[in-house]
C-alpha cells in the first residue's frame, strides 16, 4: 500500500525573514545558513545538501546541474545570501574546522547531512521559534521560495511561467498546486474583481 503523501507549506516571506535574524542572534549559525540559503535559492533539497564552500565563496552566481533532471541551472546570488555564506565561513575558519572543498551543510565526518536531518532539524527549529508551517520538511524552504516569487510578482502568470521553468515542472498546474494555490484561493481571486 502506497503511503499517502501530506501536503508541506511554505513559511510567509516576512516570518523567514524574522527567523533568520532570530537565528543569527542567537549564533545558530548553520540553522540560519541552511534556512537562508534554501529559502533564497529554491533548489531541491539534494541539491542544497550537495553544495560545497567552494561553489558560494566569492562568488556572485551559483551554477549547477541539478541531480533530478540533470538541467543547467544559474543562481544570482542575493546580497542577504552572501552575508549569510560570510558569517558562517568567518565562524568556521576561526574555529579552524574550515575546508573550502567541504560542503555548506556537512555532519562531524565532513560528508553531507541527510534528507533527514534536515526534516528533523527543520521541524525542531520551528517549533523553537515558533514558527507555524503546515507539515514542516525540506520542502517548506522550496516552497517558501515559490510563494515568496508569486507574491512579488503580484501572483501574476507570468510568475507561475517562471517558477515552473525554475522548479522544472511539467505544467503550470503543478507550479500551482506546489506553491499552493488551491480551489479556494483561485475561486477567492474570482470573488475579488
Amino acid at each position: 500500500m502506497k503511503r499517502k503523501q501530506t501536503a508541506t507549506s511554505g513559511m510567509e516571506w516576512n516570518t523567514m525573514l524574522g527567523l533568520t535574524q532570530r537565528l543569527k542572534q542567537d549564533k545558530q549559525y548553520r540553522d540560519y545558513l541552511m534556512i537562508t540559503v534554501g529559502c533564497y535559492f529554491g533548489l531541491r533539497i539534494g541539491d542544497l545538501l550537495s553544495l560545497r564552500w567552494s561553489d558560494v565563496i566569492d562568488k556572485d552566481e551559483l551554477i549547477l546541474t541539478e541531480q533530478k533532471t540533470k538541467k543547467s541551472r544559474k543562481i544570482t546570488i542575493n546580497p542577504k545570501v552572501s552575508e549569510a555564506i560570510n558569517l558562517c565561513l568567518n565562524k568556521l575558519r576561526s574555529d579552524g574546522t574550515f575546508s573550502e572543498t567541504g560542503y555548506l551543510f556537512s555532519n562531524r565526518w565532513g560528508g553531507p547531512v541527510t534528507i533527514s536531518y534536515v526534516n528533523k532539524r527543520l521541524k525542531v527549529v520551528f517549533k523553537k521559534y515558533n514558527v507555524n508551517v503546515k507539515n514542516p520538511s525540506s520542502h517548506t524552504l522550496r516552497k517558501t521560495f515559490g510563494k515568496r516569487i508569486y507574491e512579488s510578482d503580484n501572483k501574476s502568470e507570468k510568475a507561475l511561467i517562471y517558477l515552473s521553468e525554475i522548479f522544472s515542472h511539467s505544467s503550470i498546474s503543478t507550479t500551482r498546486r506546489y506553491i499552493g494555490i488551491t480551489q479556494e484561493h483561485i475561486a477567492d481571486m474570482y470573488l475579488a474583481l
